[in-house]
């Protein structure tokens, strides 16, 4: 996660309006009764049904309801006027407006269902088949082709693997920070709404002004999304659950999410309602996270059949990938893992705390861990921000006690980005201190992966010398923030790269010159001869890194639709409410356009489109094997 353009100049809303527009395909009939009292009706889900009471008669509404699953074993009942079954009161009623009370638990009785409202309200009901329902407001995939399943002729695992996510970012800097949510139980019309402090027209909201490109913007959201998602608008959702099933139906199949915080941003900022305390964060995140993939799941029709499943290990993540799921991984991504900041030059943690720390972690299903992130702390020295950005970075770094940015010229080939106000050549002084020694020990000990990115030279530089004394695999840069130079050495060492997702040529790309298409052959070149190759993509989405730019604002060709991934699906251009986006016109505004985006590499790295691609569809087995590494490692 990066603070672009932190400085570069100087509760989401409850209520939205469920409009009339057909954008699924019709729902399915419902399964019958059966004796099982009390069992959750998972298999509800999108569904189309007629609702009566015990006594046959016709439930209120007009003419059948889609059921939309809220939730494992929760539902809404929309029926063709647009309206959801309310409980208001006591009372059955149709509402336009879905609400908490629009929600309800369904379970199974021996003759029919049950339902009760959060309110406590229970009513025994029969539910027939039935056709010609409207279809509940959604999100278009616009992926035709079913999901590849298994593995290659060689028996590889294949897919693309985001190495860099934040799916949980709406709980990043106190919760109202970021607008909208990757999903609702009450449905899409919530979970993309902009922030209250946008309105209107965007100009109060202070976060987005410094951080995006500065403007207004339209704030209405659904089902328009005039003004966002964008490709530079950083304070609004990206990853949407069915913008993350368009990219897994195109051949997404891993995605390493990060619990992310930064506690100085959170306190500085003043709306809040969520907790600013970093370890605290990556507890909740892990919660939020569950969370997700349990309300995809219920639109799948019960536990473990949605696309979307965690993996902790090799073996569950060789499993779901090879049955076709999208796997996600968890790392942190915070500035002061397990506490240990810096206060009047002590360190505010000890070797018990971290130890303790890495075990919570490991309990979680962590798996990967930055361990310094934008500010020095108590484990070592950071990679440095350049320009205003870093202006602002060096104030949140005196804010959390660790004071100014130390620097002296570089002294090897490897350089930090150059401080701010400093000369050129300047590297950051501080390296990996006792304490981060000890903390790599503690993450090899728990066979855990060290992601080198935002460490700074030194601090890097030590971190490998001691996976290579220890022989140790477990090492990755996630999305472009260490010197390339260390590329080599992470490739030698087992370990794999993900480059962060910028635009394809040189001059659409955040963090360096080059554009993503030149990185690719830089890491290529770097890898050891006849060692298994496959490179991720990081694009920080959600974690206020900019995504490729439109294509017409640069030099590469244009991608021409449908697309066809490498598994065969078709991709059209992808439809969200009334707005259709066209990365040509709209660069990867959202993170259902990550198929798209791998398209325009192809087609600007010319003959060798081909090739490129094929590194990146590999990556889902060389991730998988730097796992096996991992857990087989023996010193």
């Amino acid at each position: 996660m990066t603070f672009a353009s932190l400085c570069r100049s100087a509760g989401r809303l409850a209520a939205a309006a469920l409009v009339a527009a057909a954008l699924a395909t019709a729902p399915s009939t419902p399964p019958a009764a059966t004796a099982d009292p009390g069992a959750p009706a998972y298999s509800l889900a999108g569904t189309c049904v007629r609702l009566a009471d015990d006594a046959r008669r016709p439930i209120i509404g007009r003419g059948p309801s889609t059921v939309k699953a809220a939730g494992l074993g929760e539902f809404l009942f929309y029926d063709t006027a647009g309206t959801v079954l309310t409980e208001l009161a006591g009372s059955l009623v149709r509402r336009q407006q879905v609400s908490p009370k629009a929600v309800w638990t369904v379970e199974r009785t021996a003759t029919g269902y049950r339902m009760t409202s959060s309110s406590g309200l229970a009513q025994t009901v029969r539910l027939s088949p039935a056709t010609g329902c409207r279809a509940f407001p959604e999100a278009q995939l616009n992926v035709a082709g079913a999901p590849h399943t298994g593995t290659d002729a060689d028996g590889n695992l294949t897919g693309f693997v985001d190495s860099h996510a934040h799916l949980m970012a709406e709980q990043f800097l106190g919760g109202r920070f970021h607008c909208g949510t990757p999903f609702s139980p009450l449905g899409i019309t919530y979970a993309l709404t902009d922030c209250p402090d946008h309105r209107p027209g965007g100009w109060p909201a202070v976060g987005e002004q410094i951080l995006s490109t500065p403007g207004p913007h339209d704030t209405h959201g659904w089902p328009t999304f005039r003004g966002w998602p964008r490709w530079d608008s950083l304070t609004h959702e990206q990853t949407y659950f069915r913008w993350l099933e368009r990219a897994w139906r195109s051949g997404t199949r891993i995605v390493n999410n990060y619990f992310v915080q930064n506690r100085v941003l959170c306190e500085i900022y003043p709306l809040q309602d969520q907790p600013c305390d970093e370890m605290e964060s990556v507890r909740i995140q892990h919660r939020m996270l569950l969370q997700l993939r349990d309300y995809v799941d219920a639109q799948a029709g019960g536990p473990g059949r949605g696309f979307l499943q965690l993996a902790t290990s090799e073996a569950e993540l060789r499993r779901l990938v090879a049955a076709g799921k999208l796997a996600v991984t968890m790392g942190i991504e915070i500035s002061e893992p397990f506490g240990c900041r810096t206060s009047t030059g002590r360190p505010t943690c000890t070797e018990h705390d971290i130890d303790r720390g890495l075990d919570e972690l490991h309990r979680l299903g962590v798996r990967q861990v930055i361990l310094a992130h934008k500010f020095d702390n108590a484990l070592g020295g950071a990679r440095m921000d350049s320009d205003l950005t870093g202006v602002g970075v060096e104030i949140g770094q005196v804010y959390a006690g660790g004071g100014l940015w130390q620097t002296a010229p570089c002294t090897t080939a490897l350089v930090d980005n150059q401080p701010p106000l400093g000369a050129p050549g300047q590297c950051n002084v501080r390296g990996l201190t006792p304490l981060g020694e000890h903390a790599v020990r503690a993450v090899v000990a728990r066979r855990m992966v060290i992601d080198v990115d935002h460490l700074s030279v030194k601090s890097s530089t030590r971190v490998l010398d001691i996976l290579a004394q220890l022989r140790y695999p477990g090492v990755v840069s996630s999305h472009s923030w260490t010197d390339p130079h260390n590329y080599r050495r992470i490739l030698q060492a087992g370990g794999v790269v993900g480059l962060y997702a910028s635009g394809a040529l040189p001059g659409s790309n955040e963090k360096h010159d080059a554009g993503f298409v030149d990185l690719w052959r830089t890491v290529r070149s770097a890898a050891p001869a006849g060692a298994f190759f496959g490179l991720g993509y990081g694009p920080d989405m959600n974690g206020l890194g900019k995504q490729a730019p439109p294509i017409a604002d640069t030099a590469s060709p244009p991608v021409r639709y449908p697309i066809v991934m490498p598994d065969g699906t078709r991709v059209n251009k992808q439809r969200t409410g009334t707005r259709t986006f066209d990365v040509n016109r709209d660069g990867t505004a959202h993170y259902g356009l990550i198929p798209d985006w791998i398209e325009s590499l192809r087609v600007s790295a010319g003959t060798d489109g081909a090739a490129l691609v094929t590194d990146m569809y590999r990556a889902a087995e060389a991730y998988a094997r730097l796992w096996h590494r991992v857990a087989d490692y023996d010193r």
